[in-house]
């Protein structure tokens, strides 16, 4: 176990920065395409002191690259494992809250997903965790 140390590390600081409900909002922005710091902060509702402070750590942690053209600053995600993470992990959530909209046939069938998200759309499983009686105190 000890020789994992160093990969339970990596991968805490990994979800540490998915952990920020700001830091998805701007990963969502950024999902399809880069985008300079004023267009993010169009898209998210931040101010931009909020957003350049988030932006900076995500790139910090790899997850985001830039590049400048002339005096803006344009991010896109460096590693789209990210993208697909959180489109997973959003979907699976997503599936298990009940939704005024929802459009299954009986509890905890997943919603549809709208034809504007991209790419395809991932496996929800429809069944509550086993430990349902357990709740997280995140």
């Amino acid at each position: 176990m000890d020789d994992m140390h160093e990969v339970f590390e990596s991968v805490a600081r990994y979800f540490s920065v998915l952990g920020e409900p700001t830091r998805l909002r701007i990963l969502h922005a950024l999902c399809r395409e880069e985008k300079c710091v004023s267009d993010i902060i169009g898209l998210t509702g931040m101010a931009q002191a909020n957003v350049s402070r988030h932006l900076g750590l995500m790139y910090q942690a790899g997850m985001l690259a830039r590049r400048r053209e002339g005096t803006q600053i344009f991010y896109r995600v460096a590693d789209p494992i990210y993208v697909e993470l959180c489109r997973t992990v959003s979907a699976q959530v997503t599936g298990r809250v009940p939704d005024p909209s929802f459009s299954g046939d009986r509890a905890g069938q997943p919603a549809a997903v709208s034809p504007s998200s991209p790419g395809p759309a991932p496996v929800v499983n429809p069944q509550p965790p086993a430990n349902q009686k357990e709740e997280a105190s995140v």
